[in-house]
């Protein structure tokens, strides 16, 4: 008896600790998500000038840079590469795509129920920022369209900068989505000066 009731103490005890760290986990989050814009980017400009500079080739999840939705208050690291481990931690920047700034199109993907679900909220016209580590580049919104699982002009290369925002759809679907939500961004303004 005395051995269930030492098993049954470890188990509450480990749930105790599980539940804590979440708990904390979740309330840091809700905090930077309540941060006022003007902080955000300043600890984003903060957090570029003190990392470390970027190889020419970075690897399945270094950091990438940060994209601000202004409009709805929203911040999400980006990662590079998409695989399930670098889209657990945040936004992932498509290997295969351009860099922000550059003529051609960046794409950048999220999952729907954790780091995308504010594009369910943007709308024509709203701005989308990315800073890296080459500088800050600011994106008007041209359109939002909901197209095929299956559809591969998603990455399709084009002759200007445009950024590229994809997450599964519907939003609150369970289960593999059937759809994708995309975010067709133009570059507005690039400022090289906070590259480092």
């Amino acid at each position: 008896m005395k051995s269930k009731t030492i098993t049954l103490s470890v188990c509450a005890y480990t749930l105790i600790v599980v539940g804590m760290v979440f708990v904390i986990s979740n309330s840091v989050h809700l905090v930077n998500a309540n941060k006022p814009l003007s902080s955000v980017i300043a600890n984003v400009t903060k957090e570029l000038s003190s990392s470390t500079a970027k190889s020419t080739s970075p690897q399945e999840g270094d950091w990438f840079g940060i994209l601000i939705a202004p409009k709805q208050n929203k911040e999400v690291t980006i990662f590079e590469g998409t695989n399930s481990s670098t889209l657990a931690k945040g936004a992932g920047h498509f290997s295969g795509s351009a860099n922000p700034g550059e003529s051609n199109n960046t794409v950048i993907s999220g999952h729907r129920d954790t780091y995308f679900r504010f594009l369910k909220d943007v709308a024509k016209n709203d701005r989308i920022i990315l800073q890296t580590s080459s500088g800050t580049f600011t994106y008007k919104i041209r359109k939002t369209e909901v197209v095929s699982a299956s559809a591969e002009n998603i990455v399709t290369p084009k002759s200007r900068p445009v950024l590229t925002l994809t997450t599964c759809y519907p939003f609150y679907f369970i289960g593999d989505a059937p759809e994708r939500f995309i975010v067709t961004a133009d570059l507005i303004n690039k400022d090289m000066s906070a590259a480092r």
